[in-house]
């Protein structure tokens, strides 16, 4: 049996943070929308703990965030804490890549740490852009050969690592700018480079899990 998302959350033993950039993406993602501009709604797609996606929604009350994933226990643990720290700009729901049934679009799709884990990254790629409302943008990481290295290299002292990036290892998922721009239509830009983020940063320098965003023309 393979890594499941759903039975690492619902083992309670997970910290509330966030991904790839740790406490520095509630920030990035705050500034990123300065960079949309003019931004109502935002989806968070593969949310996890959505850590900075609470950052930011407290911060910016008239903005709705629709925070999705594919493990019920995360979508609960999140409500939870909505509901008691009475968050009312963010809802959760479950939802999973590629077919995600979700029948709205929005200014910013936002998918971080995700594209990872999913077989088929292209046809995610392609739902994340009909999500993406005209004018508004597209935010996310993918896999891509370096990474697929750092993947190969994880040994039995990382079990449950290896097996989550398996897909990676094995080259099923992996992307470039080039492709993405064949599936998209448009170039993807640097997203670090978009939100100022520190050049010198760990997570910047990593060159196996890029950062980057599309615009979609109005």
């Amino acid at each position: 049996m393979g890594f499941s998302w759903e039975s690492y959350y619902d083992g309670g033993d997970w910290d509330r943070g966030a991904y790839v950039g740790g406490d520095d993406m509630a920030a990035h993602l705050d500034a990123f929308l300065e960079v949309v501009g003019d931004v109502d709604a935002v989806a968070s797609i593969g949310c996890g703990p959505a850590a900075a996606e609470f950052d930011v929604a407290a911060g910016r009350p008239d903005v709705s965030f629709a925070c999705y994933d594919a493990a019920p226990a995360v979508v609960d643990a999140n409500r939870e804490k909505a509901d008691r720290e009475g968050v009312e700009n963010v809802a959760f729901d479950v939802a999973t890549l590629p077919d995600t049934g979700i029948d709205r679009a929005f200014d910013v799709v936002y998918c971080m740490a995700v594209l990872y884990f999913v077989r088929d990254a292209e046809a995610a790629l392609r739902e994340l852009w009909r999500l993406t409302a005209p004018g508004g943008a597209l935010a996310f990481t993918y896999p891509n050969r370096n990474m697929q290295a750092w993947a190969q290299g994880l040994t039995d002292d990382d079990h449950d690592k290896r097996e989550a990036f398996s897909l990676v290892a094995d080259g099923e998922n992996l992307l470039t700018y080039d492709r993405i721009h064949d599936v998209l239509g448009h170039h993807p830009r640097n997203y670090w480079t978009a939100v100022d983020a520190d050049p010198d940063a760990d997570y910047v320098q990593r060159s196996g899990s890029p950062a980057v965003y599309v615009r979609k023309p109005a």
